[in-house]
């Protein structure tokens, strides 16, 4: 019975399989050559570099500070200043509760009766002891006036000012606030009216002699002379305190008993200053 059910099974399977109905693929055939394989091998590859592209703006972007993080550093360097303007505030304010000391004094008074007080049973009370006075000294800062004025030059070689009444332009400038001296012409003049000090230092040797001169406005307000008769390199220094107005000029020059030469070198120099006093 197993026989004749197998035997026509058999039979419908051969009459069912056709070769023109059923392709198979060739052990040799090349895939690789498919346009649709190509397509998607390429489009593939565009993922893949699309997706490596992304990777890196991601790695950037993790890199780069977050908002919140921007504002926490701009707050920071906010409170920063703002304690660095306080510490600057309270360094000025221990400056100035410096300079107001407690100065304690020791003084001994000694009090003795000017003359003889007659004895009638009183006690007269005669202080022998010490008493110690307490002073609160307040010291003001030194400060600098708001338009100071300052000057020194000297010359920077030896001048020969064989004649008399001649300007002595002191060259070589070191200091100038406020910019009132004026090299070339060896003239100051004052930026605002005060009381100046003036002092000038004049070098001679051998047979050099010379009066020298201050002139204010035009008015000679102080000379000094030097003569080394040969002996001798000698200096000579003039000071000068005078009131002057603004805009009229100070100056240095030969008197009328000058011959020779003015040194000036590294040895000593030959040399003009002045300064507002107040």
């Amino acid at each position: 019975m197993a026989t004749l059910f197998l035997v026509p099974a058999f039979g419908f399977f051969i009459l069912n399989f056709s070769p023109e109905k059923h392709v198979f693929a060739q052990p040799n055939e090349n895939w690789d050559d498919g346009p649709n394989w190509n397509l998607a091998i390429k489009k593939i590859k565009e993922l893949e570099n699309l997706v490596k592209i992304q990777d890196e703006r991601i790695s950037v972007l993790e890199k780069r500070p977050t908002l919140s993080e921007f504002r926490s550093t701009v707050e920071l360097q906010e409170t920063v200043q703002r304690q660095n303007d306080r510490i600057v505030k309270l360094e000025t304010r221990i400056s100035e509760l410096e300079v107001m000391v407690t100065d304690t004094k020791a003084e001994a008074i000694h009090i003795e009766p000017s003359e003889e007080v007659p004895n009638f049973g009183l006690k007269i009370f005669t202080p022998e002891k010490n008493f110690i006075r307490k002073e609160r000294i307040l010291l003001q800062p030194t400060t600098v006036p708001a338009e100071s004025v300052a000057f020194f030059a000297y010359f920077s070689t030896h001048n020969v000012a064989a004649s008399p009444q001649q300007i002595l332009a002191f060259d070589k400038v070191i200091t100038n606030i406020g910019n009132s001296y004026h090299p070339h012409s060896g003239t100051f003049i004052a930026p605002r009216s005060g009381v100046y000090v003036f002092i000038w230092i004049i070098r001679l040797g051998r047979t050099n002699y010379h009066t020298t001169e201050l002139l204010h406005d035009n008015n000679v307000i102080n000379s000094i002379y030097l003569d080394p008769q040969n002996r001798m390199d000698g200096t000579v220094t003039g000071t000068a305190v005078v009131h002057v107005n603004q805009g009229e000029d100070v100056l240095i020059r030969t008197g009328a008993h000058s011959n020779g030469r003015i040194d000036s070198d590294t040895n000593g120099r030959s040399s003009f200053a002045g300064w507002l006093l107040m």
